[in-house]
């Protein structure tokens, strides 16, 4: 997906909560991102980052994604499906949003890299990996506290999604190391060699 795609995901996803998609918005996030962001600009950021964040539950609410499906087997050889071991539900349907969420976020890269909204996209999709989908390193979250963690997103992002049913069938919750991992560490590997992270969260301090 190309920058003036990713615009358009954003001006729906503000009109899917009845908000207007300025124009000065819109060049603001074109524009580079500044650690010494003005304090409306600090609450633009954290405007977009809020209501894209809902507006990718809404999308796995509704079993939609990003982009094609196809692109996660044609890159890796592998179906979700046959690495989560999974042919339906709430669990499958979030991971093909997220999955195709993280492709095409990627497409902004090296070439918008230094662009707010590729920055806020990114941010995003590194804090749900965080608590939905892992990445395997040496420090990790125990299992009851990620649990608990995706429970108060989804109750807070999707309430409409069978909670308990994804619980209940996250190959993540549910199984330590093993295939679950796998894809996530080959795509952490193949996608983010080059990709030099603003720290965002320090615009806010």
């Amino acid at each position: 997906m190309n920058i003036d795609q990713w615009l358009l995901q954003v001006s729906q996803a503000y009109q899917s909560v009845g908000k207007r998609f300025s124009s000065d918005k819109k060049v603001f996030l074109l524009a580079e991102l500044s650690e010494s962001s003005t304090e409306s600009q600090k609450e633009t950021i954290a405007e977009v980052f809020d209501i894209m964040t809902r507006f990718f539950f809404s999308k796995a609410s509704r079993s939609e994604t990003f982009g094609s499906i196809s692109r996660i087997k044609e890159q890796f050889a592998s179906s979700l499906e046959e690495n989560y071991g999974l042919s339906s539900g709430p669990f499958i349907d979030m991971a093909k949003t997220y999955w195709t969420y993280k492709l095409e976020v990627q497409d902004l890269f090296p070439q918008h890299h230094k662009c707010a909204l590729s920055q806020i996209l990114l941010e995003i999709e590194t804090n749900i990996a965080g608590v939905f989908f892992p990445t395997p390193g040496p420090i990790s979250m125990p299992v009851s506290q990620r649990k608990e963690a995706q429970r108060q997103q989804l109750q807070e992002y999707a309430p409409r999604m069978d909670i308990e049913r994804f619980l209940s069938e996250s190959p993540i919750l549910n199984v330590s190391g093993g295939r679950s991992g796998c894809l996530g560490m080959a795509l952490f590997i193949m996608l983010f060699p080059v990709v030099l992270l603003v720290v965002f969260w320090s615009l806010f301090t």
